[in-house]
């Protein structure tokens, strides 16, 4: 069965962490049919959080370190390894790193040294994102990284293009491959993909789970409601709208994001209530929005 992991959000109260809807959180995502958290990612605001903050989140995963990737990859490679080590220490079951962003011309050969330092300390996922970080870790890279001793579990690729995803399978040998795009997680599961890290599953994870667990069942219906969901949030400022979303869809308060990713106002969610609201009822969904 294709492993089922959310990248979560980080709740915030204020300018800080919220630790106890953090921790809530997981639970309920553990407990409703998750696989595995995967910490300071992206849609958890990992690039924004300070080193002890990361900190923070490894520590309010305590409970349940065996089902989390710790996402460790910033332009500080020290904290990096040191938040590997504590990954190590606390045994989650892998970390995953950005490559180094943001600084154009990073010759290969850095990437391949960054990404066997990091995982000389801890079992590690390669987390490419081209769009945002500027690099392409693709399954030829990937290749060298392990080739030059790099203990590099698998990828997570969150990129709009099925064949690059399924190239890291051809090229290496065990080697995990997990879709990063929410609107790819249909194609993680009839392309044989290991499995997906959807930011939907913070929201929708019941559709979620029913794609990976029962393709046949509810793959296609599930997915283009994910995805109706997924443009309708965009228009409100994607990062934010995924607190709401929680609210709307799930029931319950998993904080609000930090600036400069400001949270919807009561008027925006309400109209973005309505909306999913409309895409529910649109396709049979009961509704109590």
């Amino acid at each position: 069965m294709p492993f089922k992991i959310v990248p979560i959000l980080t709740p915030f109260r204020g300018n800080e962490i919220d630790g106890e809807k953090f921790k809530d959180h997981c639970l309920k995502l553990l407990r409703d049919g998750i696989d595995m958290i995967f910490v300071a990612g992206t849609n958890g605001m990992g690039p924004a959080l300070s080193f002890q903050e990361k900190k923070m989140l490894a520590e309010y995963c305590s409970d349940i370190t065996d089902r989390v990737i710790f996402q460790v990859g910033s332009l500080n490679l020290e904290e990096s390894i040191e938040l590997a080590r504590i990954a190590r220490s606390m045994n989650f079951y892998a970390v995953a790193a950005l490559p180094p962003f943001y600084f154009g011309g990073i010759p290969e050969e850095w990437i391949i040294r960054y990404y066997t330092q990091i995982s000389e300390v801890m079992e590690t996922f390669i987390y490419n994102y081209p769009k945002f970080t500027g690099y392409d870790i693709n399954a030829d890279l990937a290749r060298k990284i392990k080739k030059k001793g790099g203990n590099i579990l698998g990828v997570k690729d969150t990129v709009s293009d099925i064949d690059h995803m399924m190239r890291y399978k051809y090229l290496i040998d065990d080697f995990m491959v997990f879709s990063g795009p929410s609107n790819y997680i249909l194609h993680a599961a009839v392309n044989g993909l290991d499995g997906a890290v959807a930011a939907a599953g913070n929201y929708a994870t019941e559709m979620f789970v029913q794609i990976l667990d029962d393709t046949a069942r509810y793959g296609r219906a599930n997915q283009i409601i994910i995805d109706e969901i997924f443009d309708a949030a965009s228009r409100y400022g994607q990062w934010a709208s995924n607190y709401s979303l929680v609210r709307i869809l799930r029931g319950y308060d998993a904080g609000d994001p930090r600036p400069p990713f400001y949270p919807l106002d009561d008027h925006t969610e309400e109209k973005l209530r309505s909306e999913v609201r409309s895409i529910m009822q649109k396709y049979g969904r009961e509704s109590k929005l």
